[in-house]
């Protein structure tokens, strides 16, 4: 058996199409699932890399990456993120996954992994990656339709679209309002093309940042998948706030993802508000449940003011050829091509229906 690794270029495309089905699991049309892969890896920012592994023609395992901008304590560092990471059973007692995370390991930027399956938290010791402070999961159902099937689509999928029996309009709770700090307060959504208005943060630690190569990948997503919604938050007319969100399609109504808070300085007052007017916002649009994560303190008291609630965390991984010390403290949410993108929304609004797979049926 000899496996080789390739970047993903034309000529590799077809094998990662075949693995996609399987790390994705994915039960949805063609022209979703061709219009996705395009999003996901042609359309992507520039700086990430994708390796593949074959045993001859077959596709057997995948790494992707994305490089985007954080700042350690207060200084610009580019940090590369690990995503889809999957490799078929029958090759993981042979390495080959561990082989293309060896790849990225060589990069010169230093890699950062919130979270990942069992298999994969097992994995990062070995390869001496750093524990570094966790990412807690945080959820606010808002509907009892959105809650229940979110529910019955985590334990029994394919009977989420029996919950329509239960009127739309049936609330949980009402989204809790922060007011802003004080001054001339205006939020105003940011709309694909125009330059957006992202705050600077003020803060120690490792801080993700979002870029404009975020934000119109973001716009570009297929509107079946998710709708993005981006906030700026101004005090005075300056930006002090930004907040990026999607509304997701389900077969219960719409869920929304908060994928990222940014705000200019640390003041409780102006996260209250943030969070509070985002989820205001979102639920205005139809949300019916709404999922955030985060790090920092402040985010955390924001999110419970808001009456979110607390689910498992994330293990925080670090790891640098460089040398650079594993942060000791963080302010990250979700990581940019992880579990903010819906797909179990997506796998149980197409579970068990007829038509073409996402792509084409594995060799």
């Amino acid at each position: 058996m000899a496996i080789s690794v390739a970047r993903l270029d034309e000529s590799t495309r077809p094998g990662l199409e075949r693995l996609l089905v399987q790390a994705w699991e994915a039960n949805w049309g063609g022209d979703l699932g061709r219009a996705l892969v395009r999003w996901r890896y042609d359309e992507k920012p520039r700086g990430g890399d994708t390796w593949l592994a074959f045993d001859g023609a077959q596709c057997v395992a995948l790494l992707d990456t994305f490089v985007r901008p954080y700042l350690l304590d207060g200084a610009p560092l580019r940090v590369r993120e690990t995503c889809d990471w999957f490799c078929l059973p029958r090759y993981r007692p042979l390495g080959v996954g561990i082989s293309l995370m060896r790849r990225a390991m060589a990069c010169p930027e230093p890699l950062f992994l919130s979270g990942g399956s069992a298999a994969t938290l097992a994995l990062v010791p070995r390869l001496r990656w750093t524990r570094i402070p966790e990412v807690q999961k945080w959820v606010l159902p808002l509907r009892l339709r959105s809650l229940v099937g979110t529910i019955i689509r985590m334990r029994w999928p394919g009977n989420e679209q029996r919950v329509r029996a239960i009127p739309e309009v049936v609330p949980l709770r009402r989204p809790a309002r922060s007011p802003p700090p004080h001054g001339a307060a205006h939020v105003r959504e940011w709309l694909p093309g125009n330059p957006p208005l992202l705050p600077r943060p003020q803060r120690p630690g490792l801080v993700q940042l979002l870029s404009t190569e975020d934000l119109a990948w973001f716009a570009a997503m297929p509107r079946d998948f998710a709708q993005p919604l981006g906030l700026a938050f101004l005090l005075d007319g300056e930006t002090v706030g930004f907040s990026l969100s999607q509304l997701e399609p389900a077969a219960s109504g719409y869920d929304a993802c908060i994928v990222h808070l940014q705000l200019a300085r640390d003041d409780q007052q102006l996260a209250d508000w943030v969070v509070s007017e985002t989820v205001a916002q979102l639920a205005g649009r139809g949300a019916g449940i709404v999922r955030c994560c985060a790090s920092s303190e402040m985010k955390v008291a924001a999110l419970r003011k808001a009456g979110f609630f607390a689910r498992k965390p994330h293990p925080g991984h670090w790891w640098s050829k460089q040398g650079i010390s594993p942060p000791a403290v963080i302010d990250t949410g979700y990581l940019r091509a992880d579990d903010s993108l819906p797909f179990p929304a997506l796998r149980e609004r197409y579970l068990g229906a007829r038509g073409e797979s996402l792509l084409a049926a594995p060799a």
